[in-house]
């Protein structure tokens, strides 16, 4: 048996430790003394050869603590309030799983003990999870209130439509806000789990504004950034941006959301002084149908994830460079910002 794959807490050597400090019999003392020469990392074959106990033995009492928990080996006549889990009890743990998406194996842990009085090591709960395809992963978000399907699709339609009819040199863009954090943001990675990364962080009190409109047909990229808040004025320089990059252009049409800036009476007055910029308004709740989402989370990947910048000013001068230079990583955008647009399911009540 392998016990080279179960890390003990700080908790269970403790508590180890109290049971065999407790215990006045020397038989069963030794137990807990195994026990936490297991946990600092002897071989079950190096203890043997310490404590004359057989390699069975040791296995057993290892194999006692991850199902049935401490309190089997503090007793030569130990009755566990019930045995291993029925079938049926799995089944529940596993919906119940499914059902709350808990975050932390005590909780699981938890959950057990008070529905079914079995106690079970985190680690025995890990293989009960994985041998029921159970995983710890990343969630995926989507809008609370998305638009129904039939909208989704029909706005889809249009868009393509628009493409096929539009006077030939027509310009399609996605556009959007972010607000970028001077911030060290966490994700998940490949690395050593006996020695896992630890990341500096920094205060997050500073951030960067940007205007952005993405082109999928040519995976060109331009913005406006700084540290002024999106506003009507703000909206209007963007727009001025816009036009002043596509001047060839016979039309602009640009795909925005619904946030209250674009949609300003200053705004709208200024597009009606401008008709070569036609604004194409998305559903509300639809980032699904924005493709500059897409970009904004391929940004925050390049930029702050597990990213760590000690000064601000050196966080300000990476995003100009990398939001200047996007034609640099014009390969990854390409299969990236692809014109497939994922249909958001309504959820259920």
């Amino acid at each position: 048996m392998d016990v080279s794959t179960y890390k003990f807490s700080d908790e269970e050597i403790v508590l180890s430790k109290q049971y065999r400090d407790a215990q006045q019999d020397s038989r069963l003392r030794l137990r807990f003394m195994v026990l936490l020469m297991l946990a600092v990392g002897n071989s079950i074959k190096d203890i043997a050869v310490i404590t004359s106990a057989s390699i069975k033995t040791i296995e057993n009492w290892y194999h006692q603590y991850l199902t049935k928990g401490i309190d089997c080996l503090n007793s030569f006549q130990y009755k566990p309030k019930q045995s291993y889990l029925s079938s049926e009890q799995i089944s529940a743990i596993v919906s119940w799983v499914k059902t709350t998406n808990p975050a932390h194996l005590k909780q699981i842990r938890a959950y057990i003990i008070d529905q079914f009085g079995v106690t079970y090591t985190t680690e025995a709960i890990r293989k009960l999870l994985h041998k029921h395809k159970l995983k710890l992963i990343l969630p995926k978000v989507v809008p609370g209130n998305p638009p129904s399907e039939e909208i989704q699709r029909k706005k889809i339609a249009e868009y393509f439509e628009m493409k096929s009819t539009c006077e030939p040199g027509t310009v399609f863009l996605f556009g959007d806000g972010m607000h970028l954090i001077h911030q060290n943001i966490p994700q998940l990675c490949w690395a050593d789990p006996e020695a896992p990364p630890i990341l500096k962080t920094n205060t997050g009190r500073q951030r960067l504004n940007i205007l952005g409109a993405y082109n999928p047909d040519s995976q060109k990229f331009i913005h406006i950034t700084g540290e002024e808040n999106c506003d009507a004025n703000r909206v209007i320089e963007y727009f001025e941006m816009i036009i002043g990059n596509y001047s060839q252009a016979p039309r602009i049409i640009l795909s925005l959301d619904n946030a209250k800036y674009f949609k300003a009476k200053i705004v709208s007055e200024w597009l009606k002084e401008h008709p070569k910029l036609h604004i194409e308004f998305l559903p509300a709740y639809a980032p699904n149908l924005n493709l500059i989402e897409r970009f904004w989370r391929f940004t925050k990947e390049k930029l702050v994830k597990n990213s760590y910048c000690p000064e601000y000013k050196i966080f300000r001068a990476k995003v100009f460079n990398f939001l200047n230079h996007v034609d640099q990583y014009v390969h990854e955008l390409r299969t990236l910002m692809v014109e497939k647009f994922q249909i958001v399911t309504v959820p259920q009540a």
